[in-house]
């Protein structure tokens, strides 16, 4: 610890001038050493100096690496051994891991592996090594010992040695060491040395160095700190960056700190609540605006696989080896960091959205080339076609199945380059610094033949992806007035106003975090800062009464009430409620919404008329056929959505046939059969040999025609099970049939074009038959049970049977009906003139639950009064948002995010769903 040491402190005046005079300064992270490095440089600046030397300040561990580099490029670089990358360590701890006897029964080794890490790290950072053997182990200790022994063993075989223990080997050997020696140090802003650096710092100063402490910048004045409470997390952000906004609008030279314990839990909303208050208009740009820097920076910086250029590299180098995710595809297709991504985007998107509905949720590279190839027109997009059959030739001829890691990194490389990796647009700062991260990762990932054998393609992609999901990335920015960090980037840092927030009981002081390979007893006596509860407490009140002292305004908040579903009840942390409460003041920030309530009138206008269709739509026909007018008798914004601007969901990719691809099933198979019969008594007089293979060849037929869009639903036994389904189903509704009096089919899948009123639509009747007596009666095939009610009213669920009876040269027929194709629910839903015309059709005059018709003639005189009605309601272009039966109707509607019916319907209609439910 600090109180260890016998060094002597100096002001932090003394320590510009050690610098002027060469001295080298070390700090305990890299951003308190750029922090130095700005101060002193403003320093030089205001004395009126032009030039200077640049100031030695670096992080400590840097330093202990800069002496490795020096001696390893003297006179004598066999002096140390090769010193492993943090990743090259990693691999080797999983190697021994996984080849003990304890790491068989492992099931996340790479996890495994990090904490093993990290006790090997402490026992050395605390010098614990030599005191593991006076404590009796538990299971995890005694894996741990046993893996450190063959650690120790496979490294000093190799002549290696890791970060853990480069410090000491150097502390060992450094006065033989022929490199220019420190001959001043300063130790600036630490809290904690640890028993390695103590080391290190007595060994410097026995070798002449003149080390001394140096603490961190003391605020000038009283420092003005106060306590707030706030709701919840959400508002304890918005008020901080309301705050850090009036403070830099006030003073844009002012350095403004942001401290969050639990950063890595709320980065993104943080960044999310930041932005929108910095630049409150930038939501409401338009795409491709240039986007203003933003005058904040967080320390803690996001995986390398959430950058989109990293998930378009890692995307091309998956569908290489697999079959990946449509939905992943899809974005990849549409990525602009692919070859053509800029030149062919429109292209693109209409190609994503129209092979979905053939692709499976999971699909390789030749079913994606297939599928393009399918929706015809691949001259709309040659670049494409081009790279992605060059990239089918790169794996054929090229793509090891087994190699070293440096000859994939070549691979990796080489097929980056034919996919037209990264895109053909410039890059802006962010993606050109993500792609040198990208090229990095890559580079290390080649050194790793230095601890490990051979790995297959799928081992080395997965390998490389753990290496960039370990890999926080922060761009570099500009110098901004704001930060926003982490409790230990923020220790030692000096600021003009300082916001800590989330010191709720619960979030501070620090739980204690003991390594669980490490005896518990052996931490606390070593007094590891978290390796108790009580070095957790002492180091947590160090670190609060270093920002009390680093900033003359601080603010110290704390959520009252948890973010958890149960919202419990937060207590401010014992730390801080000994400072006294109290309200930042600040103005108000103006919000976007309200500047432009401010800049006019608002008029409140109920816009829901649309233009009527024009004569030559109405002439030739509108796309859609009877579902046009179902949609309109739904509701009117539906129908005007889907039929007049041609707003349709993307289709979801599915496992299998979903049910309209059974129904289309079911529909081939029936029209083919009585293509075949034509009448009932073909059906009797059929032999049942005869009928079976006549089921079998419609069966096979259907499939057949199917596979073409479903190879993968369809393939190998799938295809015969769904043969076999087809034949037992329709076998089954042909019994129906048989219970039938005599009867013709004198339509089957028959196109007409139906006019109600001034519209024409394009519609298909599944069947017509005329029945012994010359009466004709229309069926719609349903592959589940209907309700002959959803034929009925003036905005009928199911108009198309209606439509068909009264808008045809079908106006004669004596019936319509559905036919239930469905095991266990087989038969006829329907309504005649008479009631003999179909089993279980019901007589016009006996319906249930509607209006009686006197006659036949009545009923068909109001079905055309109300399909005339929808259709022209449909045609003078009415778009109010009335769905028939809400919340039914919205239910599984696709327009609910355009027409906004939550909004919309107000209090009135959400009160009647939950009285519903």
């Amino acid at each position: 610890m600090s109180s260890s040491l016998q060094f002597p402190q100096i002001p932090f005046d003394e320590v510009l001038k050690r610098l002027n005079a060469g001295a080298t300064i070390v700090t305990p992270n890299r951003r308190l050493a750029l922090a130095l490095k700005k101060k002193f440089n403003q320093n030089q600046i205001s004395q009126q100096m032009v030039v200077w030397y640049s100031a030695d300040i670096l992080p400590f561990t840097a330093l202990i690496e800069r002496i490795y580099l020096d001696t390893l490029y003297s006179s004598q670089p066999s002096i140390l051994p090769q010193l492993l990358s943090t990743v090259q360590e990693q691999v080797l701890w999983e190697s021994v891991i996984q080849s003990s006897k304890a790491g068989q029964s492992l099931l996340r080794i790479p996890q495994t592996a990090q904490w093993v890490r990290e006790a090997w790290r402490l026992a050395h950072t605390w010098q614990l090594i030599q005191k593991l053997k006076d404590y009796y182990p538990n299971e995890d200790g005694a894996a741990f010992l046993d893996w450190m022994k063959s650690y120790q063993q496979v490294t000093g075989n190799c002549r290696q040695s890791d970060q853990a223990r480069i410090c000491d080997l150097i502390t060992e050997r450094y006065e033989c060491l022929e490199i220019k020696k420190i001959t001043s140090l300063v130790c600036y802003g630490f809290d904690i040395f640890t028993s390695q650096q103590i080391i290190f710092l007595k060994k410097l100063a026995n070798t002449g160095c003149d080390v001394v402490i140096a603490n961190s910048v003391v605020s000038k004045g009283r420092c003005h700190s106060l306590r707030i409470g706030y709701v919840n997390s959400r508002d304890e952000i918005h008020q901080a960056a309301a705050w850090a906004r009036a403070k830099v609008e006030a003073n844009s030279a002012a350095r403004i700190g942001i401290v969050l314990p639990a950063l890595a839990n709320y980065r993104g909303e943080v960044a999310r609540i930041f932005n929108a208050t910095m630049h409150p208009d930038i939501r409401f740009a338009l795409p491709g605006v240039v986007r203003p820097i933003a005058p904040f920076n967080i320390s803690l910086g996001l995986a390398l696989t959430s950058y989109p250029l990293i998930d378009a590299a890692f995307m091309c180098l998956a569908l290489l080896g697999k079959e990946i995710e449509f939905n992943r595809i899809s974005h990849w297709l549409r990525s602009p960091f692919l070859a053509g991504g800029e030149t062919e985007r429109d292209q693109r998107a209409l190609l994503d959205a129209r092979i979905r509905r053939y692709a499976e949720p999971m699909i390789t590279l030749e079913r994606l080339i297939e599928l393009i190839k399918k929706e015809g027109s691949q001259a709309a997009y040659p670049i494409l076609i081009q790279h992605l059959l060059a990239l089918i030739e790169f794996r054929r001829t090229k793509l090891p199945y087994s190699e070293r890691y440096a000859v994939f990194s070549k691979v990796f490389s080489e097929a980056l380059q034919i996919i037209g990796f990264p895109g053909e647009r410039s890059l802006d700062s962010t993606e050109y610094q993500t792609l040198k991260k990208w090229h990095e990762i890559v580079g290390d990932f080649a050194t790793l033949d230095h601890v490990s054998r051979e790995v297959s393609y799928s081992e080395a992609i997965g390998r490389l992806r753990r290496m960039a999901a370990d890999t926080l990335f922060q761009p570099e920015t500009p110098d901004v007035p704001i930060q926003i960090l982490g409790v230990l980037e923020a220790a030692g840092m000096e600021f003009d106003h300082l916001w800590v927030m989330g010191l709720s009981d619960e979030q501070w002081p620090l739980c204690s975090r003991p390594n669980p390979f490490l005896p518990l007893d052996l931490q606390r006596e070593a007094k590891l800062p978290l390796g108790s509860t009580a070095e957790s407490l002492a180091y947590s009140r160090r670190l609060t009464n270093g920002w009390l002292s680093s900033a003359n305004e601080v603010v110290l908040s704390y959520p009252k009430f948890s973010d958890d579903r149960d919202g419990h009840e937060l207590k401010p942390s014992v730390l801080i409620k000994g400072i006294p409460e109290g309200m930042p003041v600040f103005p108000a920030i103006t919000q976007h919404r309200d500047l432009n309530i401010q800049s006019g009138k608002l008029e409140c206008l109920e816009d829901s008329q649309a233009p009527p269709l024009d004569k030559e739509t109405i002439q030739y026909g509108i796309k859609g056929g009877t579902f046009v007018i179902k949609d309109y008798a739904a509701c009117p914004f539906r129908a005007w959505a889907k039929h007049r601007l041609s707003i349709d969901n993307l289709d979801a990719p599915h496992t299998g046939l979903n049910a309209m691809e059974r129904g289309s099933l079911v529909h081939q198979v029936l029209a083919h059969i009585w293509s075949q019969l034509k009448a009932k008594e073909a059906l009797d007089a059929i032999d049942p040999h005869d009928l079976e293979n006549l089921l079998n060849s419609a069966a096979k037929n259907a499939v057949l025609q199917m596979q073409q869009y479903k190879p993968v639903a369809l393939s190998g036994r799938f295809a015969q099970i769904e043969q076999q389904r087809l034949v037992r189903l329709i076998r089954e509704w042909l019994q129906e049939e048989k219970k039938r009096d005599l009867f013709t089919v004198i339509a089957i899948e028959e196109n007409r074009n139906i006019q109600v009123g001034d519209l024409i639509l394009h519609g298909r009747l599944d069947r017509v038959d005329e029945l012994g007596n010359g009466q004709h009666i229309v069926i719609d095939y349903k592959t589940r049970k209907q309700s002959i009610q959803t034929m009925m009213g003036e905005r009928p669920n199911e108009p198309q049977l209606p439509l068909y009876l009264v808008m045809t040269e079908e106006q004669e027929a004596a019936g319509i009906a559905f036919a239930a194709v469905k095991l266990g629910e087989m038969g006829f839903a329907g309504i005649g003139r008479d009631a003999d015309l179909l089993p279980g059709i019901k007589v016009f005059s006996g319906l249930n639950g509607s209006k009686q018709f006197n006659s036949w003639e009545e009923l068909i005189v109001t079905w055309r009064h109300h399909l005339t009605s929808l259709a022209d309601g449909f045609s003078s272009g009415d778009a109010k948002v009335n769905p028939k039966n809400f919340p039914t109707t919205c239910e599984y509607c696709d327009m609910q995010l355009f027409c906004r019916i939550y909004e919309r319907a107000g209090e009135e209609l959400i009160e009647q769903e939950d009285q519903s439910e």
